[in-house]
C-alpha cells in the first residue's frame, strides 16, 4: 500500500454543478456548488489512473479502481494546506472569533430521544448580551487552526482565504446548418476559478499579488498494486470537473497532511475531543454516525478510543448524487441514490470513556463516514482537536 499525495494545478475555471437539471429540455441555467465535491475527484483520479496504466476500463479494472481511497480536495498556499472554517466559530464584531461548547443549563437541552445532549453555544461570561455575529473567513491555515482545535486565540488577516467567486458565462447555440446564432437559444453556465483564492480583508488593495493568494489543490492517494505504481509517477493533464475543463495532474507533492505538534500534544490525556469535517460526511442515521450506539457512545474507524457524544454544531444536510458509469455485482450503470450529507466544517463535542485520545492523531483527517465506499471516497476526512 503506498500513499502519494497528488498536486492539481487548475488551468481553466472548474465547473461543479449541484445537482439540478441543466441541458436540451431540463433548464438553460447551470447552478454551481461553492466548492468540489470529493466523489468528483475521486472519480476523476480514478479515470487518469485507468487510462494512464493502458489497462482500460474492464468490470474487473473498474472494481481495482474503486479500492483506490482518494482524501481531499484542500487548497495549499504558501505551503500551508487550508481547511474550511469550522462550526464552533462565532465572530463577535469587537471581541472577534469565540468558540461556542456544550453547556450545562437547567431548563433546556436537545430532544433526542432517550438522550439529552448539551446546547452548543456561547456562555455568559463569553456573550452578556446578544450581539450579530460576523462571518469567519471561509479557508483556515492549518497553523491557525491547529491552534483553534486547542483552544488558543487566533485573529482573522490576509494568511486567510475566501470562497471562489462563481464565474458566469452567457452562451448561445449555434444553428448547424448555417453556423449562426440560433435565435432564443442562450444558456448560462457557471465555473470555479481555482487557480487563485482572495485573501481574508484584502480586498480594498490595488496589486493583484496583496488581493489574491495563488493557489494548487491537494489529495492523498492510498492504493497498491499497479494502482499505486500509476499514481506515484503520475504527470498529465486531465478533466475536473464538468464541461471537460483541464487540470494538471502531478505526483511527489509535499506532505502537508500531518497533525500539527500543538494539536497532538493537546490530545495526550485530554477527556474532551471535538471532532471537526473538513470534507462532507455520509453518515446511515443522517447526522448522527452509524459508528455510535444508542447512548451516543462508539469508536470511530479505525481508532482506539471509545466516545460519548454530548454534543452537536453543523448546518443544514446537503445532497449528493451523481452518475455511475461501473457494471459491478453492486453497482449497475445509472443514476445514484441521493445521499444527504453532513456539510464540512461540522464540529462534534465528545467526552472520552476508555482509551487514549492521542491516538487519535494517527486517524488526522482520515475518514469517518459508515460506508466503506464513502470512506474511499474522501467523505468524512476530521481533525481531531480539544474543547
Amino acid at each position: 500500500m503506498t500513499v502519494t499525495t497528488v498536486d492539481l494545478t487548475c488551468r481553466d475555471p472548474i465547473v461543479s454543478r449541484d445537482g439540478r437539471p441543466f441541458g436540451a429540455g431540463q433548464g438553460n441555467r447551470m447552478r454551481s456548488l461553492g466548492w468540489l465535491l470529493p466523489s468528483v475527484v475521486a472519480g476523476s483520479l480514478r479515470t487518469v489512473i485507468g487510462k494512464e496504466s493502458g489497462k482500460g476500463f474492464s468490470d474487473q479494472t473498474a472494481q481495482e479502481l474503486l479500492e483506490v481511497s482518494v482524501a481531499g480536495v484542500f487548497p495549499v498556499a504558501d505551503q500551508q494546506l487550508y481547511l474550511p472554517a469550522p462550526q464552533d466559530c462565532v465572530v463577535h464584531p469587537e471581541q472577534g472569533p469565540l468558540m461556542v461548547t456544550p453547556q450545562e443549563v437547567d431548563d433546556g437541552g436537545c430532544d433526542w430521544p432517550g438522550q439529552r445532549l448539551k446546547p452548543v453555544m456561547l456562555s455568559k461570561d463569553q456573550a452578556p448580551e446578544d450581539f450579530k455575529p460576523k462571518d469567519a473567513p471561509p479557508w483556515w491555515p492549518l497553523d491557525r487552526y491547529g491552534n483553534w482545535l486547542t483552544g488558543k486565540m487566533i485573529w482573522f488577516d490576509k494568511n486567510f482565504l475566501q470562497v471562489p467567486y462563481k464565474d458566469e458565462r452567457t452562451h448561445v447555440s449555434l444553428d448547424a446548418d448555417t453556423g449562426a446564432a440560433d435565435e432564443g437559444s442562450l444558456f448560462t453556465t457557471v465555473a470555479l476559478p481555482l487557480m487563485y483564492l482572495a485573501r481574508y480583508g484584502e480586498e480594498h488593495q490595488t496589486a493583484f499579488g496583496d488581493r489574491y493568494a495563488e493557489i494548487t489543490l491537494a489529495v492523498k492517494v492510498t492504493a497498491s498494486g499497479w494502482c499505486g505504481e500509476t499514481v506515484s509517477r503520475l504527470n498529465t493533464l486531465h478533466p475536473l470537473g464538468g464541461e471537460r475543463r483541464l487540470v494538471g495532474w502531478k505526483a511527489g507533492g509535499t506532505n502537508l497532511w500531518i497533525c500539527p505538534e500543538s494539536v497532538a500534544e493537546a490530545l495526550a490525556g485530554s477527556k474532551r475531543v471535538q471532532m471537526v469535517l473538513a470534507t462532507p460526511a455520509i453518515f446511515e442515521s443522517g447526522w448522527k454516525p452509524g459508528w455510535l450506539n444508542g447512548d451516543l457512545t462508539g469508536t470511530p474507524p479505525g481508532a482506539g478510543v471509545v466516545l460519548k457524544l454530548v454534543g452537536v454544531s453543523i448546518k443544514r444536510w446537503q445532497a449528493v448524487s451523481g452518475w455511475s458509469l461501473a457494471n459491478l455485482p453492486n453497482q449497475q450503470p445509472g443514476p445514484k441514490p441521493v445521499k444527504r450529507m453532513v456539510p464540512a466544517g461540522g464540529v462534534y463535542f465528545f467526552e472520552v470513556k476508555s482509551g487514549q485520545a492521542a491516538s487519535l492523531t494517527t486517524r488526522w483527517l482520515e475518514p469517518v463516514s459508515d460506508g466503506e465506499q464513502d470512506r474511499r471516497d474522501g467523505f468524512g476526512l476530521a481533525a481531531w482537536g480539544t474543547w
